[in-house]
C-alpha cells in the first residue's frame, strides 16, 4: 500500500506540479525587466562631485582633442528608487576653446520628458537639447547627447539573453546579457538607436560593455567599461561608480574615452545644492 502511495505521489509530481512550473516559469522579457529593475534599485549617492577627461582619437588612434570639464551631481530622494531624480551640471576648462560650455540634466518624475541643455559661449544661451539632439555627439566626442543623459528604465523594454562572462582586467566576471528597446518609434528616432545589448553585474549595477545599434540594425557603437571605484553614501552603503569607459564608433573607427578623477560624495562635497541645478547656473563661471 505504502508504495502504491508513493508511486501515486510521483505520478502526481508529473502530471501536475512539472506543468505547474512550467506555465509559471519566467519569459525572457520578465526576466530583463526583473534584472533591470534590481539594478535600478541599488543604493546611490546623493552628492558627487568630480572632473571628467574626454580624449577624442581619430580613425588613425592619434589624440586629436583633450576635453576637461568639473561634475556635480545631486540626487532627490536618493533612498527611494520609486521617487529618485537625478541632476548633473558640467562646467568645461579645457581646452581653452571650450573653456565656459556646460551642459545640464535634469530628470523629471512622470510622465515629464527629461531637461537636458548644453551652453555654448558662443550663443552667450543655453540650447534645450530635444529630437534628434539626443542623437548629436556630446561636445565634439563618440559619446552623443542621449548617451550621457539619465534615463527612465520604464522607457525601454527589456529581453535576457544569456548568462555569460566577461574578462575585466584579465579577471572573468559573471554577468547577465540584455537586450534594450526604446517602447516608442520616436525615442528610438531621437536617439538613433534601434537597440543596445548589455552586459551587466546585477549585484552591483556595473555596465561591463555596451552594444548599440543604428536605426539599420547595423552595430553603430560600443562602449566598455575600464574601472570603477566603491563608495559609501550617507546611508554606509556601498555604491559601484564607473570612472573609466571607452566608447568606440564602429562605423567610423573613433574613439573616445572618459575619465572620472577627483571624486567626492556626499559629506566630503563642497557647493553642491539642489538649487544649483537650473539653466541660469550654466552661465556662471
Amino acid at each position: 500500500m505504502k508504495k502504491q502511495f508513493r508511486t501515486f505521489s510521483i505520478l502526481f509530481s508529473i502530471l501536475f506540479l512539472i506543468p505547474y512550473s512550467v506555465v509559471m516559469a519566467e519569459t525572457a522579457k520578465e526576466k530583463g525587466y526583473r534584472i533591470m529593475k534590481a539594478i535600478d534599485n541599488l543604493p546611490k549617492v546623493e552628492k558627487m562631485s568630480s572632473e571628467a577627461i574626454f580624449k577624442i582619437y581619430d580613425s588613425q588612434e592619434n589624440l586629436i582633442f583633450t576635453k576637461k570639464s568639473r561634475v556635480a551631481t545631486y540626487v532627490e530622494n536618493y533612498q527611494s528608487p520609486e521617487k529618485r531624480l537625478s541632476r548633473s551640471i558640467s562646467y568645461f576648462y579645457a581646452p581653452a576653446d571650450d573653456k565656459g560650455n556646460g551642459a545640464l540634466n535634469i530628470e523629471n518624475s512622470g510622465d515629464k520628458d527629461d531637461d537636458q541643455w548644453i551652453y555654448l559661449k558662443g550663443l552667450r544661451k543655453p540650447k534645450r537639447v530635444i529630437g534628434s539632439d539626443k542623437s548629436s555627439s556630446f561636445m565634439g566626442s563618440d559619446f552623443s547627447n542621449g548617451d550621457v543623459a539619465a534615463r527612465d528604465i520604464d522607457d525601454s523594454e527589456y529581453t535576457w539573453i544569456a548568462s555569460e562572462q566577461i574578462k575585466f582586467k584579465n579577471k572573468p566576471i559573471p554577468v547577465e546579457k540584455i537586450e534594450a528597446r526604446f517602447k516608442s518609434e520616436s525615442m528610438r528616432e531621437d536617439y538613433g538607436y534601434s537597440k543596445t545589448i548589455a552586459w551587466v553585474h546585477p549585484k552591483t549595477g556595473l555596465v561591463f560593455q555596451v552594444e548599440m545599434y543604428d536605426l539599420n540594425g547595423q552595430l553603430a557603437k560600443r562602449l566598455t567599461l575600464k574601472s570603477f571605484l566603491i563608495q559609501k553614501n550617507k546611508d554606509g552603503k556601498r555604491v559601484f561608480i564607473a570612472t573609466g569607459a571607452e566608447m568606440k564608433n564602429m562605423l567610423k573607427a573613433t574613439k573616445t574615452t572618459m575619465e572620472t578623477k577627483n571624486i567626492k560624495v556626499e559629506g566630503k562635497v563642497k557647493g553642491v545644492k539642489p538649487s544649483m541645478f537650473k539653466t541660469t547656473y550654466l552661465t556662471r563661471k
